[in-house]
């Protein structure tokens, strides 16, 4: 970013010498990492159906995250992937074959967390407390092939169709705003529900947004 000699704020990207290809989204501009996290698709186009949705369970629940990252026990995924998943349902026996087929491919990684006397979960671990297995989610990153950038040119543009949007962490610290206490209030529900580690209380300099449908 720049001022021109107008006083005119002047914003321009940074192209990639090569393409590449981040949670199944092709990237043509130098990024930040921890948002793409957070805003792209979190898997790639060779995951079979049930993976995709376990994969889409764990990109929405990194939404509540400041740093876009989704922590938490393998049930808890679960039954967060049967509940976003809708009308597809999948039968819990196979969202589990599902996340062994992700691990064993390294797409999900297991993490050592821990849980309090107040059944809170924290990473990473804190001494004195009762281990716990988290399951985490990393987007990998590889070099576009012809087969993405022909298909990411095919696809360009955005729809205006009736979807349904995660609940998300917004940024309001820059704008010397806080979060309301319904937010606040908001927030403590649904990332306890979800069963995610860490505190349960909204991040400082940020506000929450309840999942909502959006379009036409």
């Amino acid at each position: 970013m720049r001022w021109d000699t107008w006083r005119n704020l002047r914003l321009a990207y940074t192209p990639l010498d090569e393409p590449v290809v981040f949670g199944g989204t092709v990237v043509r501009y130098a990024y930040d990492p921890r948002i793409m996290t957070r805003e792209l698709a979190a898997f790639d186009a060779r995951v079979d159906r049930v993976e995709e949705l376990v994969l889409i369970a764990l990109r929405e629940l990194g939404y509540l995250d400041e740093k876009g990252r989704a922590l938490l026990p393998k049930e808890a995924l679960v039954r967060n992937t049967i509940e976003r998943a809708q009308s597809e349902r999948p039968a819990r026996k196979k969202i589990h074959g599902a996340i062994e087929r992700l691990l064993s491919r390294g797409i999900l990684t297991w993490e050592q967390g821990s849980i309090n006397r107040a059944a809170v979960l924290h990473y990473p671990a804190r001494p004195g407390e009762t281990p716990v297995p988290l399951l985490c989610y990393a987007p990998t990153l590889r070099v576009a092939d012809r087969e993405d950038l022909r298909n990411d040119d095919a696809g360009a543009g955005y729809g205006t169709s009736a979807h349904r949007v995660a609940g998300h962490l917004m940024r309001i610290g820059h704008l010397g705003k806080e979060a309301s206490a319904e937010a606040r209030a908001a927030y403590c529900e649904d990332h306890k529900r979800a069963g995610l580690a860490g505190p349960h209380e909204l991040p400082r300099g940020f506000t929450y947004v309840r999942e909502h449908e959006r379009g036409i």
